[in-house]
């Protein structure tokens, strides 16, 4: 017998240890096509799933559990509560109703069989689906798409790999790995029935976005845990039954009540002047439309609300055809570089029926103060201005007409439309209050791209574009001058990916490229650089939310990691800096935490010199001025998003708020400094949002996003105000804010990203020497001087271009 249990016992070992290996011994590429072919196969889902979102912002500890349920039954049923959405199809009628869109119920006719395009063809159920905390739920490409794994790893760094077994729900699980660019996205796999146990998403973006709005969150997890998933052979038909509840409307479309556009301070006064062509070559005037009535609506070609808005306008317009007295204009602010008759075929083929004049410039849009598009203008018979709207709605249409009726009697145009939006605001109050009570979720706002458009007081001709650069990031501009050349030699360096970096000359031709040796889990988002007393050069890299900052001599060889284990970090990294703090010639670590650990300054032996955790979080830092000793210190952006002066010691000044041109405080979301000022006089300005604008945060109030350019004073003092575009950078982390020598003056520039894809190019005083349009969201900017000719960086996730500064006509 006690031999028998000695044999027994190797084998009991051997085949538990192939049990536990078993899920980890196929392919997690062939894992993943393996579940997806389960799913498509499956006649029936149904799961009781959870998504919970966990973070701590400051002492709070927010911990919110979400719907993500799932039921479905081939072909058309199916049932979707998730997020503050519920979509029922019984197999006949597609029924669907939306948190913020209170009192409407989406009613419409299915088409077999059932298909993604189906359910997310209503704008608003599609983004109430598709952009909440956890994104599209998972369950509905799996059971309706061919190519979701494609989708899964479209932008991975890494092949999938496996990473064990575990029980989740009391199964066993393959786990698997896939590394993005904004964290790591991890399945649970049920190795018998190759059901979604959970999911775990990257939440690089989304904890930059929370610490944006107010204040920086750490810790943050978003778990879809699909409970009780299931492939059962049919699902109960109550499951598919909906009812409209009393006194909901059943619409072809969903409408939420767009926020209130208080009234232009144009209407009732006299139109500029303006001129604009026609596509049959002739000009119209303000003064030559004098005696009729116009309706101007305003587009540009990839503008998708104005594809919406033209039917709206052609049809209210159409009882006016015959009207000589009433003309019809669609206004194209595209770049004349689209020609006419693909602008008319694209404009025709959305419904439209005015005559196109061509805008490309936008001189007629400023003119009208028209700051979004679509836009519609109404110019009376005595050349005031009736109404100008923008933005899509509903009721455009009926405003037009409207608006119409009341030239015609004569009624004036600013107390009627101080009166329609009092009445809209009331209404749109109500909507507020009501969603608030439906405890509507969160979702990310829009990135919204304005179509690309040359500067005015420049031009922008492509200079090159990096073919070497495939997945392009950071980027930062230098220049060293070399002992056998007289000018400046110029490099670009930018990240490549996230583990890689590229040096550019000033052509664009790859000098050099460098695949960096980091641990294993690790990656940048952002570089920084410093010269110290021999010349040689460092480079320090990292990621917002990341574990280390990554120490590189001049060849991008790896000198430190700080912490030198990630054990000892903190909640993650907000931003960090090189600075000379002791005036010794040799630069210093300067980091700050999002959690507790607050501001360090680290030598390049990797020791700490000192630590101030007073004014933890830190939600961004950079180098100060030089002071009269040599030395340097840093301003800090805290946590409820003030400016702090730190001295080279670590001593810690007052904060101080940064606020808008009203005296209201607002709140910083980054900080650079440079020497932009006269002469190379060091300047600092920032990036700051509202802190608060009286409307809930909810998707309807379009709150989210109102960005504004601070320039900072020597006493951290606000000195001037630049409006930026609304909205948040989606596309990748970015370094929104650069200076570069563009002019060739004794005052450099800042170059300002805005998420619209604008670039705005400023003195050190705020005066805007130009805008343009880039027509694409940004990931990486900045700028050079080369053989006398400025240039501007452009990074997106299209490519690394070069634009080179032509034809400059300055003040």
């Amino acid at each position: 017998m006690p031999s028998s249990n000695t044999t027994a016992t190797p084998l009991l070992l051997l085949a538990l240890a192939a049990y536990l290996s078993a899920g980890c011994s196929q392919d997690p590429r062939a894992r993943l096509e393996e579940m997806s072919r389960v799913y498509r196969q499956a006649r029936a889902y149904a799961d009781d799933g959870r998504l919970r979102v966990q973070y701590k912002r400051g002492d709070t500890q927010v911990d919110q559990t979400i719907p993500f349920c799932v039921a479905f039954e081939r072909p058309n049923k199916i049932r979707i509560d998730c997020y503050d959405a519920r979509v029922v199809s019984d197999g006949t009628t597609l029924f669907a109703a939306v948190g913020n869109v209170p009192g409407q119920v989406l009613t419409e006719a299915l088409v077999s069989p059932l298909s993604l395009d189906q359910l997310f063809v209503d704008e608003q159920l599609r983004t109430t689906l598709a952009e909440g905390d956890a994104g599209c739920p998972t369950q509905l490409p799996l059971l309706l798409a061919d190519d979701t794994i494609d989708l899964i790893l479209a932008d991975a760094l890494e092949k999938p790999s496996n990473a064990g077994t575990e029980t989740v729900d009391g199964r066993r699980c393959v786990r698997l790995q896939v590394k993005k660019p904004d964290g790591l996205l991890e399945l649970w796999i049920d190795a018998d029935s190759k059901l979604l146990r959970r999911l775990s998403l990257p939440t690089d973006s989304y904890a930059r976005l929370l610490s944006e709005q107010s204040g920086t969150v750490t810790g943050l997890k978003v778990v879809v845990d699909f409970i009780d998933a299931k492939f059962p052979e049919a699902i109960p038909e109550e499951a598919f039954a909906f009812e409209v509840p009393a006194g909901a409307s059943r619409v072809a479309s969903l409408e939420p009540v767009p926020t209130p556009q208080l009234p232009s301070s144009l209407i009732g006064k006299q139109v500029a002047p303006f001129t604009l062509n026609g596509l049959d070559g002739k000009t119209i005037s303000r003064d030559s439309l004098k005696g009729t009535t116009c309706v101007f609506e305003f587009f540009f070609t990839g503008c998708q609300p104005c594809k919406r808005t033209v039917p709206l306008i052609a049809n209210a317009l159409q009882p006016y055809e015959q009207q000589p007295h009433i003309r019809h204009y669609a206004v194209s602010v595209d770049e004349i570089a689209i020609p006419d008759d693909v602008l008319q075929k694209i404009y025709s083929d959305s419904g439209g029926t005015g005559t196109i004049l061509r805008d490309p410039r936008a001189v007629a849009a400023e003119a009208l103060e028209i700051e979004a598009f679509p836009a519609v203008v109404v110019i009376g018979s005595d050349g005031t201005v009736a109404d100008i709207q923008c933005g899509y709605h509903s009721h455009l249409g009926q405003d037009v007409v409207a608006t119409l009726t009341a030239v015609a009697q004569g009624t004036p145009a600013a107390p009627r439309v101080q009166e329609r939006f009092e009445m809209r605001l009331h209404d749109y109050e109500k909507v507020l209050a009501q969603a608030a009570g439906q405890g509507t979720i969160h979702t990310l706002p829009a990135q919204e791209i304005a179509p690309h458009q040359q500067p005015i007081r420049f031009k922008l001709i492509r200079e090159w574009r990096a073919n070497s650069v495939d997945i392009p990031g950071n980027v930062v501009c230098i220049e060293s001058i070399d002992a056998d050349q007289k000018d400046p030699v110029v490099h670009i360096v930018a990240l490549d990916g996230w583990r890689t970096v590229s040096v550019l000359d000033s052509h664009g031709q790859e000098l050099s490229r460098h695949e960096l040796k980091l641990p294993q889990d690790a990656s940048l988002g952002f570089l920084r650089t410093a010269i110290d007393a021999t010349g040689s050069r460092w480079w320090l890299g990292g990621a917002v939310g990341s574990q280390q900052v990554f120490l590189f001599d001049n060849r991008w060889k790896l000198q430190m990691a700080y912490p030198s284990s990630v054990l000892e970090a903190d909640a993650g990294i907000s931003d960090a800096q090189l600075v000379d703090c002791d005036g010794s010639g040799s630069p210093q670590i300067v980091v700050g935490w999002c959690g507790s650990a607050g501001l360090e300054r680290i030598g390049l032996d990797g020791q700490r010199v000192w630590q101030d955790r007073s004014i933890a979080p830190v939600l961004g830092v950079a180098m100060d001025g030089p002071r009269e000793d040599g030395r340097r210190g840093v301003v800090c952006v805290d946590g409820r998003g003030q400016l702090v002066r730190i001295a080279p010691d670590g001593t810690a000044g007052e904060p101080h708020e940064v606020c808008d041109q009203s005296g209201r405080p607002m709140v910083a979301s980054a900080l650079v400094g440079g020497p932009v000022g006269p002469d190379g006089a060091w300047a600092m300005v920032a990036l700051a949002v509202d802190a608060s604008d009286g409307l809930p945060k909810i998707p309807a109030s379009g709150a989210l996003g109102k960005n504004t350019a601070v320039g900072i004073g020597p006493v951290l003092e606000p000195l001037w105000h630049m409006q930026l575009p609304s909205g948040i950078h989606r596309s990748g982390p970015i370094q929104p804010l650069a200076w570069a020598d563009l002019l060739g003056t004794p005052r450099r520039q800042w170059l300002i990203a805005a998420p619209d894809g604008s670039v705005a190019v400023a003195w050190a005083d705020g005066r805007v020497v130009d805008r343009y349009q880039h027509g694409a969201a940004m990931v990486g900017i900045g700028g050079y001087r080369s053989n006398g000719v400025g240039h501007i960086v452009v990074a997106t996730r299209n490519g690394l271009e070069s634009f080179r500064l032509d034809d400059i006509a300055l003040d």
